[in-house]
């Protein structure tokens, strides 16, 4: 018998799921074999694609390397080829996943943020839990009461978590009708400086300034770790997938994020991918197991480690995210994402660092906020 063999090159660290899936293809599929490989990063990636035995598939924790023109197959006709599978896909998804016009891959390892509440710091301090549709003003005025210092000043608890990062702050802006960079992501000017987005921001960086409801960057505490002494915490699946797996989920409850004074929806996500390169010997078979690698087995998302999201409704739906009071909620919040700044500009998504070091000057040394958002039209 003629083996045949389809390349699979990942950049993922932890493969278990994509072994797994490879000896389930493996053993349906006598005569194939699925060969791994790992590279380190994009510039990594394209350089195994430009060799003489380029990959048959790639993967990507981000979705840049997809962004390069004429190297994966639009996966449009195959996905509309199979009865019920373009409906099938969650449309928040393929929204951003066909930004550019085709569908250059899967996404894979998707996750957005929610807010969790720990139940126990609300019941000490006597303070009832927030529901669905609660406000900003709200929101920061729990932050700020539920953060609590001792006598040198040093908190022993923190209202609210989240990091100093352009990335975490998204959400917030997208919900106030504001954003970074224009839809096509060429230009920052009329958008990062909009009176829109110049409100939201200010309205998270007074979270650290004048409710003191978060940590400064380099502030000394006594909170402990994530899960311990903080109150409300901005969460992506990652952390609610690892406090189902360890036993301490019901010590939380899970909120939609605040609404800001627009009243608009809108969240941001990660998500990688996994495409068929173009210069793929096998693309049909590459195909078949992209399609059990990603859209199958959905045992795999009813599992207590389970940390991201499927991305069709049918996987949700046999896997028993759709009823489980935590998992359905993120599901839900797929309808209102959008594509984030990093997705629309490389330029941009590699500014990052820049970026977020001026935020921490808006932080602990109250750099003007407007101006510094408006210097930032140099990162588009």
């Amino acid at each position: 018998m003629t083996t045949k063999v389809i390349t699979f090159m990942t950049q993922f660290e932890h493969v278990n799921d994509l072994i797994a899936a490879k000896e389930s293809f493996e053993a349906a599929h006598p005569g194939v074999t699925i060969e791994i490989t790992q590279a380190t990063d994009n510039f990594e990636s394209v350089r195994a694609y430009n060799s003489d035995n380029p990959p048959d598939l790639m993967d990507s924790g981000g979705w840049g390397l997809f962004k390069n023109k004429n190297m994966f197959v639009d996966l449009t006709s195959l996905v509309d080829a199979e009865a019920g599978l373009a409906d099938d896909l969650q449309p928040g998804l393929m929204q951003i996943a066909r930004m550019d016009g085709s569908l250059p891959a899967l996404p894979v390892d998707v996750s957005i943020p929610l807010i969790l509440i720990k139940k126990q710091l609300f019941d000490e301090a006597g303070i009832p839990y927030p529901h669905e549709g609660w406000t900003w003003s709200e929101f920061a005025e729990l932050a700020g009461k539920l953060t609590l210092r001792n006598e040198e000043g040093v908190a022993t608890q923190f209202g609210f978590a989240t990091a100093p990062d352009i990335e975490m702050y998204e959400p917030f802006i997208m919900r106030n009708g504001g954003s970074y960079l224009s839809p096509d992501g060429k230009t920052a000017h009329g958008y990062i400086d909009s009176e829109a987005t110049i409100e939201a921001f200010r309205s998270v960086i007074d979270l650290y300034r004048v409710q003191g409801g978060i940590r400064k960057p380099d502030e000394p505490s006594e909170a402990g770790e994530l899960h311990q002494q903080f109150a409300m915490v901005f969460t992506f699946t990652w952390f609610v997938g690892g406090c189902i797996h360890h036993g301490i989920i019901d010590q939380y409850e899970l909120l939609g994020l605040p609404q800001m004074p627009a009243g608009q929806p809108g969240n941001m996500l990660y998500m990688g991918g996994v495409g068929i390169t173009q210069k793929s010997k096998e693309p049909e078979l590459a195909w078949q197991f992209l399609r059990h690698y990603v859209l199958g087995r959905p045992e795999r998302f009813a599992q207590s480690d389970t940390r991201t999201l499927p991305i069709t409704r049918s996987l949700a739906e046999q896997s028993g995210m759709t009823s489980h009071p935590i998992w359905s909620h993120y599901l839900k919040e797929l309808d209102h994402v959008r594509a984030s700044g990093f997705y629309l500009s490389e330029k941009w998504n590699s500014s990052r660092q820049l970026i977020n070091e001026d935020i921490k000057r808006m932080i602990v040394d109250g750099a003007d906020l407007a101006q510094t958002l408006k210097s930032w039209t140099r990162f588009a």
